[in-house]
């Protein structure tokens, strides 16, 4: 989170009420179907960088915003994964500037075997170009899969929360190591807040290191498919989860649950998106924190009868708002 405080204030608190405003929500892409998962960084510069599946397991696209998130690109194919199969992964911005994206490669080239093994590349200019991918370590009998935000503990230390195993990584070197006490989170977030707990979507608390974890009472329930949800901890040490309720596949709104005790309580939600009607698929939220007064969120619907077919979406929302409108939170 170093790289907030480089941050302009760039634009004005938004007016932003309770299920947001059709003419508050931006249409970042027209996903054909499947598998849409997307994935979202800012930059050190500013620039929002997001990942998303266009067409299941063919056709991963990238799209970027210099001004907010009042604009994108015109979504383009990610080149590391043309002509391969691939599960739409993460982004995260590392310290230094570089981009991290983390995906999924769902088969080999030939598309003959599926070792579903994680690769990652790097960006230097704002995710206009990337490295050659490199895997992950892996055991060659058992699938490996990514969803969530890497968390840098330290220079060329990275907390992998992959599917099998809770691994930190040293890209320099390519060997990894068990986290903590060594146990497998599964494929659920893990953040760290600014007093260096360590917060598991599997409902963990941490504040040593991951040598012990402590349950948290109340907390909304990540595990369980835990590859759709999110948890992000903001500047202000205040912990967003995501909640998806309603009936069906997708249900019909979406919200944040909030902690602003380092991840002890879990009482308070804000809701965001409510269109009064099933939402179709997973929606996969994906936060972040675009200065200190402001988040924005990914996440798709694809109602095909709403305005303009099925979309990805991208909304703008104050973080004070969050601490005035959020309420008790209620059972599902």
């Amino acid at each position: 989170m170093k790289y907030l405080t480089l941050l302009p204030a760039l634009f004005a608190v938004l007016n932003i009420g309770f299920g947001a405003e059709p003419s508050k929500l931006v249409r970042l892409g027209n996903p054909f179907g499947g598998h849409i998962h997307p994935a979202a960084c800012i930059s050190a510069k500013g620039t929002l960088v997001v990942t998303y599946g266009h067409v299941n397991h063919r056709d991963l696209r990238i799209t970027r915003s210099t001004d907010g998130g009042a604009t994108w690109s015109e979504p383009a194919p990610f080149a590391p994964t043309v002509k391969k199969t691939y599960y739409p992964g993460s982004l995260t911005t590392l310290s230094d500037g570089r981009l991290l994206h983390a995906w999924n490669r769902w088969s080999e080239a030939t598309n003959e075997k599926e070792p579903r093994s994680v690769l990652y590349s790097l960006s230097s200019d704002d995710g206009l170009t990337w490295s050659e991918p490199k895997a992950f370590p892996r055991d060659e009998k058992t699938p490996s899969i990514i969803r969530h935000p890497i968390v840098e503990l330290a220079a060329n230390q990275w907390l992998l929360p992959l599917s099998d195993k809770t691994q930190v990584f040293d890209p320099v070197t390519g060997a990894s190591q068990p986290f903590g006490d060594g146990r497998a989170h599964g494929l659920v977030p893990i953040v760290r807040t600014p007093k260096g707990t360590f917060i598991s979507g599997a409902g963990l608390r941490s504040t040593d290191a991951g040598k012990s974890w402590q349950a948290i009472a109340n907390f909304p329930n990540l595990k369980e498919q835990g590859w759709r949800h999110e948890m992000v901890c903001l500047a202000n040490g205040w912990l967003l989860a995501s909640e998806i309720l309603g009936p069906g596949v997708g249900g019909e709104r979406i919200r944040y649950v909030l902690s602003r005790d380092d991840g002890v309580t879990w009482g308070e939600v804000f809701e965001y998106y409510n269109p009064g009607r099933a939402i179709g698929g997973r929606a996969c939220p994906r936060t972040v924190q675009l200065d200190a007064e402001n988040i924005g969120v990914v996440f798709y619907d694809v109602d095909a009868k709403q305005a303009g077919g099925p979309g990805l979406f991208f909304l703008r929302l104050p973080v004070a708002k969050l601490g005035r409108e959020a309420t008790a939170r209620s059972a599902r």
